[in-house]
């Protein structure tokens, strides 16, 4: 499986999950990033933008033809797109394949794409996994994946609504004084990137999924957290749904306080899955934690998937994106 826990999370997420299993040219990157002014906190050539659906997208173009609106996707180990676009550009059928998700499998067709950049960032020659369209009939273009950022630094300004493709050599002008280090553990057969977490002082792993809209937490978390999903401060929330549409019953409430990579969240509210691609991942026992955007608000993110690290520092434009200070805070202030 390549990224099983990719697409988790919103009621009608549907993202790539997994690579789909067919026989694949290498993918070709090439790289032509117009000089930044870099600062310590980086700002992005292309915005970065929380679209209607919850989801926050880049613009990007596909055959020459954009920009469109694709899901910036952490969680993602490959590029897709909608079936509404494949047809709109009549984008040429390379046969089946299967999407493994957060929720199951289903079979799905390919669409080779000639190139698609985002911030001038091209991979070309590919074939993309096509996505059915989403039930809201949200125009979304697609997904970016991990093979788009791979080889680049990608920095993910969340407060100030912003991305950068960046040369990796960068990272040192780029992440910023307050920056927390993360050497990133992975997901067996998957590009996706994990970090440890706490809830409560429990510790778990964390996977780190910006195309997710909410986090998840499985029962072994909550429970190892003290906490009670099937108590009064729970309520029936919304299903996990990933690309193949299937439906994972959850309970949502409060969690309390969470730390990841120097960051405290307070007050935490979460929705409790037990999501069907922990047991091809070796989770099943595990608790574990699907990091999404509302925990990501307000921070400003740099990956670099070549050497499995990250950086998370809380963003320089944070309370102007609505965030409550009080809530977002490195842990440094805090001892």
């Amino acid at each position: 499986m390549s990224s099983v826990q990719n697409e988790l999370l919103a009621s009608s997420d549907p993202r790539p999950a997994a690579r789909a299993q067919t026989l694949m040219r290498p993918f070709r990157l090439l790289a032509t990033i117009c000089a930044l002014t870099l600062t310590t906190a980086a700002r992005g050539e292309v915005p970065l933008q929380w679209d209607s659906t919850g989801h926050v997208v880049v613009p990007a173009m596909v055959n020459g033809t954009g920009p469109l609106d694709f899901i910036f996707d952490t969680g993602a180990d490959e590029t897709a797109v909608f079936s509404w676009l494949a047809k709109r550009l009549n984008l040429p059928s390379a046969g089946n394949g299967e999407i493994s998700g957060a929720t199951g499998s289903a079979a799905t067709t390919l669409s080779h794409i000639s190139e698609l950049s985002v911030d001038s960032h091209k991979i070309r020659d590919f074939l993309a996994v096509t996505l059915p369209d989403r039930p809201d009939n949200a125009r979304l273009g697609g997904v970016v994946g991990v093979d788009l950022m791979s080889g680049r630094l990608a920095v993910m300004e969340f407060g100030c609504g912003t991305v950068a493709l960046l040369p990796l050599s960068s990272w040192k002008q780029v992440v910023g004084r307050q920056a927390h280090l993360v050497n990133a553990g992975s997901i067996p057969g998957g590009k996706q990137l994990t970090l440890p977490v706490e809830i409560n002082g429990s510790s778990g792993v964390a996977m780190l999924d910006s195309g997710a809209r909410t986090t998840i937490i499985n029962w072994n978390f909550a429970l190892a957290a003290h906490l009670d999903p099937q108590s009064a401060a729970f309520r029936d929330g919304d299903p996990a749904r990933g690309a193949t549409r299937k439906a994972v019953k959850s309970r949502v409430g409060p969690i309390g306080t969470v730390k990841f990579a120097g960051i405290i969240r307070e007050r935490t509210t979460a929705r409790v899955a037990d999501l069907p691609f922990l047991e091809d991942a070796g989770l099943t026992n595990a608790a574990v934690m699907v990091l999404g955007l509302d925990l990501l608000r307000g921070t400003r993110l740099s990956v670099d998937y070549a050497a499995r690290r990250l950086w998370i520092a809380p963003s320089t434009c944070g309370q102007q994106s609505g965030v409550d200070a009080a809530l977002l805070h490195p842990v440094s202030l805090l001892q």
